[in-house]
């Protein structure tokens, strides 16, 4: 073929290309959906697998089975992977896997994201252990990408075993349709050993992952609002450009850095009888009232959200319950260490008196749950605000961002209690037989309870000792963390503000 044979061949392939309408592959729509407009670039799209077994061989089709590329989210650069289940359904091959591996590359390279979009069969039959080769690679280069660059993984179809192991790598899963599963096993082999306890269709559900394991950061009813939560989580991870991250701060938050909240001081005086709602007060300090709350169906004693506060996006943990659960641990445990790890501040909000209790409680793994969250704290290089919102009693209260842990700033309300353990059996303990010998044992005990309050637990108390640095209203919450953390975010020489937009 002459070279003018040969321009006139790739022209008319390059026309063909840009005539058909890429929407028409579900791959490729994802992607239109997740980017800005007309600034994805495909990469490797001619990659083709090579035969293995001439048994076994099938067909060959152009970009073996997965669309990668990069692009920008917002105007922020961002790599991606969108696996085809319309080819050979989405497995990987070795050829598959390494366009991969060299968006994950160019991706930590680059300090920008990387995004998955996993829809697959599992490893190609066919190719043995050339597959596994690739897969393997895919899993390495994830295990090298963990806290470097923001890793987000979307289940939109069947994700197995070798396959689900790289998408439990990210940082967020997003379970973004009907038909999402992820499993180790397959569900019939899974099915077949449970006997009649179990259907196939049980296995790896998006809600398994959610009430669960944990691992659903966020379960979506369409592959369209999938792609906009992912779109949302950007904007509160701040921008890596070599070795610093830039604090993002927008230019014009719309909201006042100084509003107050009459609720919270409303909401702190019912306390003894309405507990406090932590959603509320999530509300209540953000910007605009909004926060991006994740993994809310599993360890839900605890909270975690994604916030701004005055345009800085900051992490926000507190107490839903009084006690403590071995994964509401475990859950603001990876939280702490993600904002460690992309450095957003955290703020707590402390209200519990304890772990909970019994017998099968102390079978489990919640001794190890609670030091791992001890552990995340205080590894955590990140400005930290501790506020002392109801109960700080015992290993709950130092276990959750604590002075003794390295929290920055503390704040404490007027009606917080610091303490080894509630007035309540405080008193009974201490003053058993003073309580039982009275001629009212009711009225004593309510009389030492009281005491022990005034004299031990109040926060007044615990500031005294230089413990937690300001007794605050409720109501000015907002405003007082905001200005600790313009006074940390100058402290933090690892840590560049930026007035990017």
């Amino acid at each position: 073929m002459s070279s003018s044979e040969k321009m006139a061949a790739f022209i008319e392939k390059v026309s063909a290309m840009q005539t058909a309408d890429p929407s028409e592959r579900l791959c490729y729509s994802r992607i239109i959906q997740l980017f800005d407009e007309d600034s994805f670039v495909s990469m490797d799209n001619q990659v083709v697998s090579r035969s293995f077994s001439d048994s076994f061989d099938r067909p060959k089709v152009e970009g073996d089975g997965v669309v990668t590329g990069y692009g920008t989210i917002d105007g922020r650069l961002v790599f991606a992977a969108s696996q085809d289940p319309d080819v050979y359904g989405g497995s990987i091959g070795r050829s598959h896997a390494m366009k991969i591996v060299k968006v994950i590359g160019m991706a930590i390279s680059s300090g920008a994201p990387f995004v998955a979009l996993y829809s697959s069969g599992g490893a190609r039959i066919e190719e043995g252990v050339l597959a596994l080769e690739g897969l393997g690679a895919v899993l390495s280069a994830l295990t090298q990408a963990k806290g470097r660059i923001p890793l987000i993984s979307a289940i939109l179809g069947p994700c197995p075993g070798g396959v689900a192991l790289a998408a439990v790598q990210s940082d967020f899963i997003l379970f973004g349709s009907g038909t999402s599963r992820m499993y180790m096993n397959s569900p019939a082999v899974t099915a077949a050993q449970s006997g009649d306890e179990v259907q196939p269709s049980e296995i790896g559900t998006p809600l398994t992952h959610q009430k669960e394991t944990g691992l659903a950061s966020f379960v979506l009813n369409s592959d369209e609002e999938c792609m906009q939560k992912i779109r949302q989580i950007f904007e509160y991870i701040p921008v890596s450009t070599g070795d610093t991250v830039s604090f993002v701060r927008e230019m014009d938050p719309q909201d006042d850095p100084n509003r107050i909240s009459g609720k919270l001081n409303d909401m702190a005086s019912d306390i003894d009888d309405d507990g406090l709602d932590i959603r509320i007060i999530f509300s209540e300090i953000s910007d605009r009232r909004t926060y991006l709350e994740i993994s809310e169906g599993y360890g839900t004693d605890m909270v975690i959200a994604l916030t701004k506060l005055d345009g800085i996006s900051v992490g926000l943990i507190g107490n839903a319950d009084l006690r403590m659960t071995e994964a509401g641990a475990k859950k603001t445990a990876n939280f702490v260490r993600f904002c460690t790890n992309f450095r957003i501040p955290v703020i707590t909000f402390t209200n519990a008196e304890g772990f909970v209790v019994g017998t099968d409680i102390e079978k489990s793994g919640i001794l190890e749950a609670a030091a791992e969250l001890i552990r995340a704290f205080s590894e955590s290089a990140i400005p930290r605000i501790s506020v002392l919102s109801g109960m700080a009693i015992g290993s709950a209260y130092l276990s959750l961002n604590s002075r003794m842990l390295g929290a920055d700033v503390v704040f404490a309300w007027p009606t917080a209690q610091v303490a080894i353990m509630t007035a309540d059996s405080a008193a009974n303990i201490l003053f058993r037989k003073e309580i039982a010998a009275s001629p009212d044992p009711i009225a004593a005990r309510i009389e030492k309870v009281a005491a022990y309050r005034e004299q031990i637990s109040d926060p007044q108390i615990a500031a005294g000792y230089g413990q937690i640095d300001e007794i605050i209203l409720p109501s000015v919450t907002r405003p007082r963390i905001i200005s600790a953390l313009d006074i940390l975010l100058c402290a933090y020489p690892m840590i560049e503000k930026s007035t990017q937009p």
